[in-house]
Formats: C-alpha cells, structure tokens, sequence
C-alpha cells in the first residue's frame, strides 16, 4: 500500500496493536523559494506489519533537487515493497538508500539538466513485529516526544554540526556560522554514501517528527516540542509546524511528518541499539541558496 507521495498535505490511520498509528504529512515551498524541493512518503507493508516514513530535502539548481527528492521517495517506496526479503530492517533500509542513491546518480548522467542534483533522507521503519529502525543522511532530522521530553534522534551530517560535536563551536556560534548549510553526505553525489542507521526502541504513546531543515533552520525545539504535544488531530500537528517556520521567515522548503503511536501498544524486545556506517564521504557541497 501506498499513500499519495506528493500531495501537499495528508493523514492516514494504521491498524496498530492497542489502536491506531496516526500519521500526517505536510510540505510547504515557503516564503522565498519558487519550488519545492523537499517530498515525502509513508508506505505500509501488511504482510510484514511495517510502516515507513520518509522525508527528503533536494539539492541543486534548477529542477534538480525536486527530481533527486521524488526519486528518492519512489526508490525507497519500490525497495521497501519489492525489495530481497532480507529479514533484518537494518539491512534492508540501507540498501534501499544504497539502491536510491544509484538511481539518481544514474539519471543525472543521463541528464546534463539534472548533473548535481542530490537529496537528504530521514527514514523510520516502525514494526510491530522486530527491530524499528532509524536511517538518515544529510541534516533532515528525526525527534521523538516521549511522556514529555524531546529528543533529537539524528545527528545533522553537516559541517557546523560535527564543529558543535567536537566542541569547537558553542550553540550560538553555530546558528550563527554562514557555514550552516554545508552538509557534508547526500544521496546523489558519489556512489560511496554515508548511511547512519540506529534503533529506534519505540513505546506506547510516542509521537515521532520527520522535518527537513526548513523547519528546525527556524524553529527551535521549545517551540516544535510545544507545537507537537498539542492534543490535536493528527493533520493539525504537521500544518501548525509548516506555520510556525513561515511565521520566522519561511526562507526554505518546510516539510513535517508526524506519527503518534496508540497509549496502549507493544513492542518486540529490542537488543541495544547499534549504528552502522556504511562508508564515508568526506566532500562538502552547499544546498542552494534562497532565492
């Protein structure tokens, strides 16, 4: 089963253990921009009794970061439903991400129009039956809300970032570095990609928010943490995001994908959680400006 990739706004209720996984989905060009060049995706697999959210943030001038994101999210959609049967989700996200990466880097050499384009990815692969998984490249993010405290569950492949990690930055010196939107890992650029994949150890009531930088570049986390524990339709969480970030501006793509677990649901027992790193790029390259 596939949900609408692209419209932009969406939510959907899944069968869960204790009730329903809600999840909702909303993209917005902003306020600067002329495209939007983020997409996103949710994808069922009944048989497996799985849910996969992703969210992708294109890179490049001209078309190519729309294309690069739209390929990304078809890619994973057509992995994760006709993919090896690999039993291990771990394995089977990163050669999704693995195979979607080929995909665009293979178009743009068939297309001098599209040479450049690439694209950030933020997955979660929620299972009712073995390990939920996290997978990222790039600085779209994944936070968890769980009975009050907000967490960041990805950390940002970017270069103000790893200077923030390794204490050569303070906080205020980051958000303030011109150098903030150099990453330093996407989809599209070499064939050897930097895949981070952990476990996500989900729990009963959790609420999980897939965001591409057009929202936490300016929103901070007090005020997403607010917007994402309002009791609301689940349609409401994502579109009061997408208009918290135009009111501060609204100078990127914003896209918001939300899921909240039913109060009462149970999970597999998970071993401790485990990254992998597929390869390492160590190339800088710049999302485009605002226009």
């Amino acid at each position: 089963m596939i949900l609408p990739t692209f419209e932009p706004s969406q939510n959907t209720d899944f069968p869960w253990s204790g009730g329903k996984l809600r999840i909702a989905g909303a993209t917005d060009v902003g306020h600067v921009r002329r495209v939007n060049q983020d997409a996103y995706g949710y994808f069922c697999d009944d048989e497996r009794e799985e849910v996969l959210m992703v969210v992708a943030d294109g890179l490049g001038g001209h078309r190519g970061g729309e294309v690069a994101s739209r390929m990304a999210i078809e890619s994973l959609e057509s992995e994760f439903r006709d993919g090896d049967g690999d039993n291990d989700p771990r394995v089977r996200l990163t050669n999704a991400i693995e195979s979607a990466n080929q995909h665009i880097l293979t178009a743009a050499r068939k297309d001098r129009t599209l040479d450049g384009m690439g694209t950030t990815i933020v997955c979660l692969l929620l299972s009712q039956n073995g390990p939920s998984v996290i997978a990222h490249v790039g600085d779209s993010r994944l936070y968890r809300l769980r009975t009050g405290t907000f967490s960041a569950m990805t950390q940002d492949h970017s270069l103000v970032a790893t200077l923030l990690r390794e204490g050569v930055l303070s906080e205020q010196e980051a958000k303030d570095d011109p150098r903030r939107n150099q990453i330093l890992s996407a989809l599209g650029v070499r064939d050897e990609l930097e895949v981070e994949v952990n476990e996500a150890h989900p729990l009963a009531n959790d609420r999980y928010l897939l965001c591409s930088d057009g929202l936490h570049g300016l929103v901070d986390d007090h005020q997403i943490k607010r917007l994402l524990s309002a009791d609301d339709e689940s349609d409401g969480w994502a579109t009061s995001l997408i208009a918290a970030a135009n009111r501060a501006g609204g100078n990127d793509n914003i896209t918001c994908l939300v899921a909240s677990l039913p109060k009462s649901t149970l999970f597999p027992a998970l071993r401790a959680g485990t990254s992998r790193l597929v390869a390492t790029t160590r190339s800088l390259f710049r999302k485009e400006p605002s226009k």
